[in-house]
């Protein structure tokens, strides 16, 4: 029989598990709005060319190459005259914590355009895809082993064009839209901050202006 310690201490447990995961939360969405704020608003660039690179660095970590997708990245960022410090993290949409729901549900996209699927074949492309996130055929296989990107790249060929047709569908809709929302966004924040900044000037040139009518008015006894 379970007791009210046990009870107890399962508790604490799941409420630590809660703290943490909510303390994780908290902490990465600190740093995005730092990154945000700092790396895509506040660029020394055009918003064209800001926008260009979120796009860019955006169909390329959907694209089944994990591993040189920001090499990739910046070398396109460079081609396209776009801004190469903005790749980051976009370019990391895939990851060993997201590649096997992402390029799982990407290569059933290109498996339904293709219509070439079966049953069989989306069971066994899952069980790959979720035997690579737990370490692969051998259990020491992890991200930092040659192993681990040999098999990644064995079974980034097997799944086939239908991986690649869809991660390029996805990848295009999600560049397109980032494009769009970043110009937008980086616009519509300079022209804020330009009538704060135009505020806030105007409201020190009047407290200038008020300082020197009241000391002039100190000094004569006479209004202005």
């Amino acid at each position: 029989m379970e007791s009210e310690f046990d009870r107890g201490s399962e508790a604490q447990v799941a409420a630590s598990l809660t703290l943490g995961t909510a303390t994780v939360g908290k902490n990465i969405w600190r740093s995005a709005r730092r990154f945000i704020f700092k790396r895509i608003l506040h660029a020394d660039d055009t918003p064209h060319r800001i926008a260009l690179g979120v796009a860019i660095s955006t169909f390329v970590g959907f694209s089944p190459i994990m591993g040189m997708q920001t090499v990739v990245s910046i070398a396109l960022a460079a081609l396209f005259r776009a801004n190469k410090a903005v790749c980051l993290p976009f370019v990391w949409i895939t990851n060993p914590v997201t590649f096997v729901p992402v390029y799982w549900s990407c290569w059933r996209l290109g498996a339904a355009i293709f219509r070439s699927h079966s049953p069989d074949d989306e069971a066994a492309i899952m069980h790959k895809l979720s035997a690579l996130a737990h370490g692969g055929a051998d259990a020491s296989a992890s991200i930092f082993s040659l192993e681990f990107w040999a098999e990644m790249g064995r079974i980034m060929l097997e799944m086939g064009a239908e991986l690649w047709i869809g991660t390029t569908v996805v990848g295009l809709v999600a560049g397109i839209t980032m494009y769009f929302v970043t110009k937008t966004l980086t616009i519509a924040y300079r022209v804020k901050r330009q009538e704060r900044m135009m505020h806030k000037h105007e409201t020190r040139r009047l407290r200038l202006s008020a300082r020197r009518a009241a000391r002039g008015f100190a000094a004569t006894g006479e209004m202005p």
